[in-house]
């Protein structure tokens, strides 16, 4: 073997280690599965074993945790008082995009990084002959911010997957992310 052929072979297998080593999931802790966003302005854990990828969460079972964050600076003042309540036909028609809502939301005042929230609960069906499931909602405001959190479950995993999404909720928190100056504009 000519010297040229040793050291591409010998760095085509150190790049194979690299690789492997790279692929292995290092050792679990809390501050690993911490995710601080501060494009969104939130800080949440992923569940071990579940994907975190912009601004999702999703098990290994497909039940997946969203959010959106709308900036409320030049909203409907009318929209705004109105809030969560006035935002409940949107989220109908979130829900009613994905799924087939079997009923009216049960609303619950909860809070969400100390801050009062609240969770609407639509009961669903993801096929017509599936078992009911359900999608969360929570609504929160902070400052000139609302925050939008969905959860979704195929029936298969809501059991298990419900407390654990619900557990990333009630340890979410908020970053400070400086407010834009008054008069800027996007």
């Amino acid at each position: 073997m000519s010297r040229y052929a040793a050291a591409l072979a010998a760095l085509a297998a150190s790049s194979l280690v690299l690789v492997a080593a790279c692929g292995q999931p290092t050792g679990s802790s809390d501050v690993e599965r911490t995710v601080s966003d501060p494009t969104r302005g939130v800080r949440y854990l992923v569940p071990p074993g579940w994907k975190a990828f912009d601004g999702e969460i999703r098990s290994p079972g497909g039940s997946l945790l969203t959010l959106r964050v709308y900036d409320l600076v030049e909203a409907d003042k009318k929209f705004v008082a109105g809030l969560p309540y006035s935002l409940t036909p949107q989220l109908l028609e979130w829900a009613q995009f994905y799924y087939i809502v079997l009923g009216e939301p049960v609303t619950t005042k909860t809070v969400v990084a100390g801050l009062p929230a609240t969770e609407f609960d639509y009961p669903i069906r993801v096929r017509p002959k599936d078992p009911p499931s359900k999608v969360l909602y929570w609504v929160v405001t902070r400052k000139s911010r609302l925050f939008v959190i969905r959860a979704a479950f195929p029936p298969t995993t809501l059991a298990v997957d419900e407390p654990a999404l619900r557990n990333v909720v009630a340890n979410w928190g908020f970053l400070d992310i400086p407010e834009p100056p008054a008069g800027w504009t996007k």
